[in-house]
Parts: structure tokens; sequence; C-alpha cells
């Protein structure tokens, strides 16, 4: 779902710029005149009632006073529908221990962290006492006359008794918890709301999802971690080539890894240039079918320029970044050199139900040099 929204949020961007003229702002290009929301980073990436979640809240752009400009809100019980839609039952200030953080040279960040309680899924409005009438009919059906007959209370009586006796597990009772666990999914949600003067409030969410799994690695049921970014590549390739994803008929004539916060790339005609990141820790995950698969890594790539070096540039010869295939189109106005690349790596696996996200955001900076 979240990767469709991408694509089509993506799909309007390319529509609108068609033409002779192009919006000032763009999503993806971080301005020092807004304001950004880069990430929520969650820490772990796949948690459990009763652990204490790291949340680093990370933005760019405009520097400002975060105590003051933010105001922070969290909801444990969430109620999402089978068609997706979340619905808050209640929010709470978030009171958690909070700090200042300097996640990079060129941005601003605040850590929180964040209890889960030890209850959450027993008092989530998005599980009802009668759980299975949520279920489609086909798969009630389908249920063992104990599973069918068990409430919710009882159900989760009996994950965190098996939690606790999970070295007495056989594997097939880990393979018949692993579909349990993630109808026993439940979400919870933090609220950001931006206070900025002469304008309305703006309120950014992210919604995260909360389950038994990691309480089972024991039983080789299958936990999500964040990707790990292994390097920050930009690809120099012969040509005008659209895409690298296809290999065949692509001539690498460099590539450039990033090292510090001063790496040069050289910039020349007729050559195409894709910005890349490695990542490892693939994780296998198991679908609502019983099916083993691997994940895939997704790159959301963002961006800004030197205020000081487009000033007085019209924004039509900025660097741009195609985020569908990574593409970097290089500066029309050689003036531009300096820039900082924002990579958000993230996990997906079709046909996992609520399926926690696994993100990781790196920072790269360095200079075009032109030859």
């Amino acid at each position: 779902m979240k990767k469709f929204v991408s694509i089509i949020a993506m799909a309007i961007a390319t529509v609108a710029t068609v033409g002779c003229e192009q919006f000032s702002t763009k999503y993806d290009r971080i301005d020092d005149s807004e304001f950004r929301m880069l990430k929520y980073v969650w820490e772990p990436a796949d948690a459990a009632p009763g652990d204490t979640i790291t949340l680093t809240a990370v933005f760019a752009g405009k520097r400002v006073d975060l105590d003051s400009y933010l105001d922070w809100q969290v909801s444990f019980n969430v109620i999402r529908d089978l068609f997706g839609s979340t619905t808050v039952v209640d929010s709470v200030p978030l009171k958690a221990e909070s700090r200042l953080v300097d996640f990079s040279p060129n941005t601003q960040a605040v850590e929180f962290k964040i209890p889960v309680p030890s209850d959450i899924v027993r008092k989530s409005a998005s599980i009802p006492e009668d759980w299975t009438e949520t279920l489609p009919a086909q798969m009630r059906a389908a249920l063992p006359t104990e599973l069918a007959s068990m409430k919710k209370t009882q159900m989760v009586n009996m994950i965190e008794f098996s939690a606790k006796n999970v070295n007495a597990l056989s594997n097939d009772d880990a393979r018949a918890l692993i579909p349990i666990l993630q109808y026993f999914t439940v979400p919870m949600r933090l609220i950001t709301k931006m206070h900025e003067p002469g304008r309305l409030p703006h309120t950014i969410t992210s919604t995260q999802y909360i389950r038994y799994n990691n309480r089972f690695k024991a039983a080789g049921i299958p936990v999500n971690n964040a990707p790990i970014v292994d390097k920050v590549v930009v690809y120099k390739v012969k040509g005008d080539v659209s895409s690298i994803d296809n290999k065949s008929g692509v001539t690498f004539a460099d590539s450039t890894t990033f090292i510090g916060n001063d790496t040069v790339i050289t910039v020349e005609n007729g050559y195409s240039y894709f910005l890349d990141a490695i990542s490892n820790n693939i994780d296998t995950t198991v679908t609502m079918d019983g099916n083993r698969m691997p994940e895939k890594h997704r790159i959301y790539r963002q961006f800004q320029l030197d205020k000081t070096e487009t000033a007085g540039i019209h924004h039509s010869k900025f660097m741009d970044i195609n985020n569908l295939n990574g593409k970097i189109t290089m500066p029309a106005d050689r003036k531009i050199t300096k820039f900082t690349f924002w990579l958000t790596v993230y996990d997906e696996a079709q046909n996992e139900r609520l399926r926690p996200y696994g993100e990781t955001l790196v920072e790269r900076s360095g200079r075009l040099v032109y030859k």
C-alpha cells in the first residue's frame, strides 16, 4: 500500500512538471526556506507490547526551535479497517523521555523513548473481543474449532503464555502461531503538529504496528529488522540512459562511493548519473498463505542545494532526482556545485498482514566538479 501511494504521488508530481514551468517547491527538494520532516525512525522496527521504542524524528530545511514549534501526541488505540483506513480512538500528549540529538550535520532531530503499554493488544479497539467477526467468512470457516470459540482475551493469554514458554514450542506450534500473530497485531500512531507563525497548524502522522513476534525469535518466527545501509553510490553510465535496473546494454563508466562529507562527483556531457544505496539485512517473512519469502528494499531520495549558490538562479536550472529510478538531472547552471542527499531505505513484503515498517535514513554530502 505504501509503495502504491508513493508511485501515485510521484506520478502526480511528474504530470505537474510537464510544460514550460515547474513548481518552485518540490517535496523531495529540501529548500532552506521550508521546515520539512524527513523521517520518523522507529527502533526496534518490530516492537512487542511492553518494549520501549526509540523514535527519532528528523527534520531539515529551515531551522526552528523544536520545543516551541512542535506539539507531540501519541495514540495506542487506533483502528485499522479491512480497506486500510485508520481511525484514532483516543490520543494523549506524548510524555516520554526526550532529547535533541545530532543526527547529521544538516538536520535537526529529537529522540523519544516511548514505552509501549504491555496491554496495548488487549485494549486496542482494532481487535474486538469477538475477534473472529472481523475475519473474512472463508478464513473464519477454516479456523480450528478450539480457536474459533476463544475470545480475544483468551487468545492474548495464550500468546503471552506461549511467549513465556517459547523454548517448549515445537516446530508445528511455531508455524501455527505465525498467522495468529499477524491477526493480533495492532497499530499505534505518533502525531506531530507544527505551529508556524502566520500559517495554519500542519499535522504529520506516523503509524507503526505492534506485535509479539520478537518474543518468539527463539522459535524461528520472523522478526522485521530495519535495513542497514552499507554504502551510498552514484553510478555514471555512458549515454542518455533512463534506468539501470536492467543492466543489459548499460555501460558503467564509473561509480562514486560517498566517503566523508566532501565527496566529489565529476560531471561531463554524454553520461547519465544514478543515486543508489546498497543495503543488507534482508529479512525473510511468512505470508498469510504460509509461504516464506525475502523482503525487498526500496529507496526514497531527497536533496538540498547550497542557498548561496542557488541565489538568483531559476529553479528550473536546479538539480533534480527521479525517485522511480534514481536518475539525477545535473544542474543546468554550473555555479551550483554543493549538495546534500538524504536516502530513506525501507523494506516491504507483499501479503503479510500489518507488517511493521523497517526504515533507515542516511545523509551524504558532496560537491560537483564539471568537466
